[in-house]
C-alpha cells in the first residue's frame, strides 16, 4: 500500500478519536468533570509527528534525486575535463610529429647533397669502369675466336678496339661498326663512309672507311685484315710469344701513327698500359691454358 494512503488514513483515524475526546469533554463540562490536558497533547504530538514523518520521508526522495542529479552533473564534467586534458597531448603528438618530420627532412636533404657529392667525386669514373667492362666481356668471345682463326691474342684485340673506337662511343664504331678504324682501300669490296681522321699528333684528314652490319663482323675482318697484309707477317706479329709482343710489332709495321707531343710514337705504350689496368693478359692465359688441357 502507497505511504500517502497510510498517512491519510492515520490521520483521519486521529481526526476521529479528536472528535470523540472533544465530544467526551463536553459531556464532561455538562456532567462538571475538568478535562484532562494530557489527553489533548499526546494527540497533537501525534499529529505533529506523523506531520514530521511524511516531510522527512519527502526530504529523503528529493536528497536521493538532487544526489543523482549531482552525480550526473559530475560526471558529465569529468567527462568534459578528460576530454580537455586529452586534447592537450594529442596536440602535443602533433608538435613531436611535426618536428620528427623537419628532422628526416632535414636528414634526407644533407644525404642527398653527400650523395651527389660523391657521385660527382667518383661515381662518373666507377659508371664508367662499368661500361668498360661491359665493352670488354662484348668483345672477348670474338677476339677468342680470332686468335684461333688468325693468330692475333685476345688482349691485342680487345685493348686495340677499345683505343681506335673510344670504348664502343666514336661514331665510326656506333654508327657503322667499325671497332678498328680500318680504311676503305682499293682491296675493300664493301660498303664505305666518309669522315674526318687524326693522323699523327695533330693533324685531320678526310677518308673513306669500311662499314660493317656488327660488331662481330668488323672484328673478324680486322683478323683477315691483319692475317693477309704480308707487312705484318714480315714484321713478326704471328710469331710473337705474348699479346704485349704483338703491340710492339704493330706500332713497329707502321699500323697506327700515334705519336706524343714529342714525336714519339706512343701506339704500342697505350695498348699495354690499357693491358696491364684491366688485367687482359689473363683472357691469353686461360684460352691457352684450355688449349693445353
Amino acid at each position: 500500500m502507497d505511504e500517502n494512503n497510510i498517512d491519510s488514513k492515520r490521520l483521519d483515524d486521529m481526526r476521529k478519536s479528536v472528535k470523540g475526546k472533544l465530544k467526551e469533554r463536553e459531556e464532561d463540562r455538562n456532567l462538571g468533570v475538568k478535562p484532562k490536558k494530557s489527553s489533548s497533547q499526546k494527540v497533537k504530538s501525534e499529529l505533529n509527528a506523523s506531520k514530521g514523518k511524511g516531510t522527512q520521508k519527502k526530504s529523503k526522495k528529493s536528497g536521493t534525486s538532487s544526489k543523482k542529479s549531482a552525480s550526473k552533473k559530475g560526471s558529465s564534467s569529468v567527462k568534459g575535463g578528460s576530454s580537455k586534458n586529452s586534447k592537450k597531448p594529442s596536440g602535443g603528438k602533433s608538435k613531436k610529429a611535426k618536428k620528427k618530420a623537419r628532422n628526416i627532412s632535414i636528414v634526407l636533404v644533407v644525404l642527398t647533397i653527400l650523395i651527389f657529392a660523391v657521385y660527382s667525386t667518383f661515381g662518373r669514373g666507377y659508371i664508367e669502369d662499368m661500361q668498360r667492362e661491359d665493352f670488354i666481356e662484348m668483345v672477348e668471345p670474338i677476339a677468342i675466336d680470332v686468335y684461333e682463326k688468325y693468330g692475333i691474342y685476345p688482349s691485342v684485340t680487345i685493348s686495340r678496339a677499345a683505343i681506335e673506337s673510344n670504348w664502343g662511343k666514336s661514331e665510326l664504331s656506333k654508327e657503322y661498326f667499325n671497332l678498328f678504324g680500318i680504311k676503305a682501300d682499293k682491296s675493300w669490296n664493301g660498303r664505305s663512309v666518309n669522315m674526318n681522321t687524326k693522323e699523327g699528333y695533330n693533324d685531320t684528314e678526310n677518308a673513306a672507311f669500311r662499314r660493317y652490319r656488327s660488331y662481330k663482323e668488323s672484328i673478324y675482318d680486322y683478323g683477315k685484315f691483319l692475317s693477309e697484309n704480308k707487312r705484318y707477317e714480315k714484321a713478326g706479329l704471328f710469331k710473337a710469344k705474348n699479346g704485349k709482343a704483338q703491340a710492339q710489332v704493330l706500332e713497329d709495321a707502321g699500323y697506327a701513327t700515334k705519336e706524343n707531343s714529342k714525336g714519339e710514337l706512343v701506339y704500342a705504350d697505350v695498348l699495354i698500359n690499357l693491358m696491364d689496368k684491366y688485367n687482359l693478359d689473363k683472357v691469353d692465359a686461360e684460352y691457352e691454358q684450355k688449349v693445353k688441357r
